[in-house]
């Protein structure tokens, strides 16, 4: 798997490894040489041209394996301008934890010195991100599951160390939550206090060897959470809105009937009629009817006085 925007030529025939010139001007030869194994299974190498080297300077790479001496030429290289500045190899079976590397220069108008350097093959290798990044979450805690990255090398759990990095979406600059720094002994795993409602959440996790400060890239974001708080508010209110209602409808009912209940316990105790103010019609003279009858004038009733034969008045 080549770099992508580079562009590599690569030898129909590998040869054995070049001569070493120890003659040539000084700053003829290769300057920042560096290799690095990526994606578990490929390898890069990449240098500059030497500051006194001429423009006609051609550069070729050779590899050997410290352990079994087998040796090759890069089979496809980097070039720029024409000139050899770099290397791919997308077979690491010559490799070892120990290999011998060799950059040889060559010149129609002068010497040019080599580069040579053994380099440990654990110690080169980027590491990817983690893979298969899940968070699961229930009603208070959120837990966070990873899968450790592929390796050309074997690595164990101890080898690796982990840093998460949980940010809430849509808060004020400034206010970023701090990496959480994982040992490669946790199992693979973190859970954290969330509880529900939570807002919406994303998680990221890189990793790196911990013999060396070198981190990988961070891995996709993985989301969770609600995106939308407010509806979610929303609903919660009208929950405990209906909730309450039904509380309260519960209450009545119980005050109800617990109010019949005392009423069939202790019946109404029937009152003393009160004669004064009895609701008797009482007579009016003014509305009293006259009788069939009687005319507007009265009957006067004349008394004579009658002498009593025995003496006074009857």
């Amino acid at each position: 798997m080549a770099m992508p925007g580079k562009h590599y030529k690569c030898p129909v025939h590998p040869d054995s490894l070049g001569k070493r010139t120890h003659h040539g001007a000084d700053g003829t030869a290769v300057q920042n040489f560096s290799c690095s194994i990526y994606n578990a299974g490929f390898m890069n190498c990449t240098w500059v041209k030497g500051r006194a080297a001429p423009d006609d300077v051609q550069y070729f790479m050779y590899i050997k394996n410290k352990r079994t001496l087998l040796e090759m030429e890069c089979p496809c290289y980097l070039q720029e301008s024409g000139i050899h500045t770099g290397c791919h190899l997308s077979n690491l079976s010559l490799l070892s934890v120990k290999s011998y590397v060799l950059v040889n220069g060559s010149s129609p108008a002068m010497g040019i010195q080599f580069f040579d350097s053994i380099f440990l093959t654990k110690g080169i290798e980027k590491l990817d991100p983690p893979a298969n990044v899940t968070v699961h979450c229930n009603v208070s805690h959120c837990h966070v599951r990873w899968h450790q990255p592929r390796t050309w090398h074997r690595f164990t759990h101890q080898d690796f160390q982990y840093q998460l990095d949980i940010q809430r979406q849509n808060i004020d600059p400034g206010n970023l939550n701090p990496l959480i720094n994982i040992s490669g002994n946790s199992e693979n795993k973190y859970h954290f206090p969330s509880p529900e409602p939570r807002h919406k959440h994303t998680v990221q996790i890189r990793v790196a060897d911990t013999r060396r400060p070198q981190w990988s890239a961070w891995s996709r974001p993985v989301e969770f959470g609600s995106e939308d708080m407010t509806a979610t508010i929303l609903h919660l209110h009208l929950l405990l809105v209906a909730l309450g209602t039904l509380i309260c409808a519960l209450m009545l009912l119980l005050l109800l009937k617990r109010f019949v209940g005392t009423c069939d316990l202790f019946p109404t105790i029937p009152q003393v009629r009160d004669k004064v103010s009895d609701n008797h019609q009482q007579t009016v003279w003014e509305d009293f009817v006259r009788g069939p009858g009687k005319g507007e004038d009265e009957e006067v009733l004349t008394v004579e006085e009658v002498s009593n034969p025995f003496g006074g008045h009857v």
